[in-house]
């Protein structure tokens, strides 16, 4: 292992851009034909023709043509979910960094995003490539690593990822279609092809199996607090595919030498160095790529010390030692394609992201949505993240412990007494185009408003206290009517019908209504009759003072379910229009159904909600579940196609042809996707946070 070579980098720009005009004069400059690219090499051959190749493009950026390709085509769709969890683990050590790929300008004067285009290119690669079994006592990403490492990423099953994306036939669809033809005649993807034909020109092979063999070992990457440094490990085929990797592309950094300075070798090891503060290295079969020399040396110093281990072998001051690190990643998925975890116990005692554990949300609706998971965070020593992908589509998965004594008092509205709280079941409704259930008591927290807002909030939610308290009839709204609502709440929105129905308005807005439970139902319905009906009236003065059509209410009861329904009156000449006045999407509406109350935007709605089975509690731990129906979403838009259109043309200056293309292109890619999902569920001493999209198999 010590005959090793090894290379030490952590940045990646060899010189400024060139246009592509350049880049193709280069590729026909190049002694080197495709065919005896593709021949296999020896390795003497390999690097003279890779130095050739290297004073042929002396001055050229080199990773800018390279890196384009790899992050369009990979790193948006895989490594963007990952940026909240380093976005945690990044601000423990320095709050200026937001996280490992949204870079601000540091102490060392020098652009963040150009240290890392070496780390984003490599990133990128992950999509592209093939796992191999791990060989028999090969040392792993964790006994590399330090023991102070916060937050970590590991991308396995890259075969399976790969798969999924490039050979899915989705991804065939997307490119028989128009707009993805025209985008292949773009300056830009004549540049893509240049870069990646360069880059199988220096490789000597395909692009395909190339990136297949560089990263068949997986790749791993990990924020680490005590030298405040992004460390990406990359494991090749084997050594001759590091070493080819070696010659071929980090050999081309030395072109800037006299700019970045002579790399000193460390432990006779060859530095290839291209910032005072940069560098990469190959180790046997691993690739080290780092923006902090210390952290590099101490994984080299590993990579060359250690003797085979076994996998699970603890390696002193390494990530495979920490007892919290080891418990979690035994219990990771199988199946998971990607695997994250954050050490947030790090981040909080480093005095890192005190907006997010200060306990106190901006205002209501935030609170609604996260406020019990802020508590949840204020004690939980990680998270984790799960990522699968199938050709049904992609799942990601956050978890973290969870104990029902860090749920302070003033947040017991959000679980619920003993975290027992559950979603309800809401009816199915035709046309739906999204669904949200939850469990919140929002009389208790309007109740412990004080506690959980600021003197600023607190004076605003009192005004509207006031206010409410009147259109009430006096009743207190945080104890008598909020109160009377039960905590399973649903949300619901679907498309409106206008068959049979004048005017029709130009632009059609889905309908959507709230569904409530009622504490005591039969002193409650009354009341809240009359005061929908006084909110009516209501609307009716200030349209009359704004020119605004009026509402006019109508009443009707059908066995044991009651409706307030209201209907804007139309102008004699809007009576029978087509192109009417967005107000007409809406016919405010109440409904009542023994306990159920249902305040809608279309009457058609609500009688629709009330003449069907009754929301029903569950048991099942979902705390918040949100659904969203592709087919219904996309009808709506078709809907208003010519509409989309319009506003497209004036507020981008489109052509009509241009409009209706982006507007198709949209219709499309809705089409392309089935559905997707997101569900808070509480689990034993587990919260976790799943999302799920579905696509079409065969779009």
């Amino acid at each position: 292992m010590s005959e090793c070579r090894a290379n030490l980098v952590l940045h990646c720009g060899i010189s400024e851009g060139v246009d592509s005009a350049s880049q193709g004069d280069v590729l026909k400059r190049s002694p080197v034909t495709r065919t005896q690219a593709l021949q296999p090499e020896p390795q003497i051959a390999s690097e003279a023709s890779g130095i050739r190749l290297s004073k042929c493009l002396h001055g050229v950026a080199i990773w800018d043509i390279i890196a384009p390709w790899i992050f369009v085509s990979c790193c948006f769709c895989f490594l963007k979910p990952f940026t909240t969890l380093f976005r945690w683990t990044c601000i423990a050590a320095r709050p200026a960094i937001i996280s490992p790929f949204h870079f601000a300008r540091g102490n060392y004067g020098v652009s963040y995003v150009q240290n890392f285009r070496m780390i984003i290119f490599l990133c990128g690669c992950v999509l592209l490539c093939r796992v191999a079994g791990l060989e028999a006592n090969e040392l792993t990403a964790s006994q590399l690593l330090p023991e102070t490492t916060v937050g970590y990423v590991e991308i396995t099953d890259t075969a399976a990822i790969m798969t999924a994306l490039y050979d899915h036939p989705l991804s065939l669809h997307i490119q028989e279609m128009e707009a993805w033809k025209t985008a292949t005649k773009t300056e830009q993807y004549r540049a893509f092809l240049t870069g990646r034909k360069f880059f199988e020109i220096q490789i000597g092979s395909d692009w395909r199996p190339a990136i297949e063999g560089i990263i068949a070992g997986g790749i791993y990457a990990a924020f680490d607090a005590a030298t405040e440094g992004v460390v990406i490990l990359i494991r090749t085929k084997d050594e001759a595919t590091a070493e080819n990797f070696r010659l071929k592309i980090l050999e081309l950094t030395q072109l800037n030498e006299a700019t970045n300075g002579k790399a000193e070798p460390y432990r006779d090891v060859k530095i290839y160095k291209t910032d005072k503060n940069s560098g990469a290295a190959v180790v046997g079969n691993w690739i080290v790529v780092t923006n902090n020399g210390e952290l590099g040396k101490g994984v080299l110093d590993r990579l060359l010390e250690e003797s085979s281990l076994a996998p699970d072998a603890e390696v002193s001051g390494t990530l495979s030692a920490n007892a919290q690190f080891k418990a979690t990643y035994a219990k990771r998925s199988a199946d998971s394609q990607a695997w994250a975890y954050g050490n947030i116990q790090a981040v909080r005692d480093a005095g890192g992201a005190k907006k997010l554990f200060d306990g106190k949300a901006e205002n209501p609706l935030v609170e609604l949505f996260v406020g019990g998971i802020q508590s949840v965070l204020q004690h939980a020593p990680f998270v984790t993240a799960d990522l699968k992908v199938a050709n049904s589509g992609v799942s990601l998965q956050l978890t973290t412990p969870c104990q029902d004594g860090w749920i302070p008092e003033e947040r017991q509205y959000y679980f619920g007494t003993n975290t027992e709280g559950s979603a309800p079941v809401l009816p199915g409704v035709p046309d739906t185009l999204m669904t949200l259930a939850t469990y919140r008591d929002v009389s208790q927290m309007w109740l412990r408003a004080g506690d959980l807002f600021d003197e600023q909030m607190n004076d605003k939610l009192a005004e509207a206290e006031s206010g409410l308290s009147t259109i009430f009839a006096g009743r207190d709204f945080g104890e008598e009517v909020l109160g009377a609502i039960q905590p399973q709440i649903g949300f619901i929105v679907a498309r409106e019908s206008f068959k049979n129905v004048t005017p029709v308005p130009a632009l059609k807005l889905p309908a959507f209504a709230l569904v409530l439970k009622l504490r005591d139902a039969e002193n409650m319905r009354p009341e809240l009759r009359r005061t929908f009906q006084s909110v009516i009236g209501f609307l009716n003065i200030v349209g009359a003072m704004e020119g605004r059509p009026q509402l006019e209410l109508d009443m009707e009861k059908s066995g044991n379910v009651d409706l307030v329904t209201s209907r804007y009156v139309p102008e004699k000449k809007d009576k029978d229009s087509t192109t009417a006045d967005m107000i007409f999407n809406f016919s405010p509406s109440a409904a009542f159904s023994g306990d159920q109350f249902v305040l809608s935007s279309t009457a058609a709605l609500a009688r629709l909600l009330a003449e069907s089975p009754e929301t029903v509690a569950s048991n099942s731990g979902i705390n918040t579940a949100v659904d969203l129906h592709s087919t219904a979403i996309r009808e709506a838009l078709n809907e208003n196609r010519e509409q989309l259109i319009s506003q497209n043309m004036l507020s981008e200056g489109h052509s009509r042809e241009e409009a209706e293309a982006a507007i198709d292109l949209l219709l499309e890619a809705v089409r392309c996707i089935k559905g997707a999902g997101l569900t808070l569920r509480r689990e034993v001493d587990l919260l976790t946070l799943k999302l799920n999209v579905t696509v079409n198999e065969t779009p």
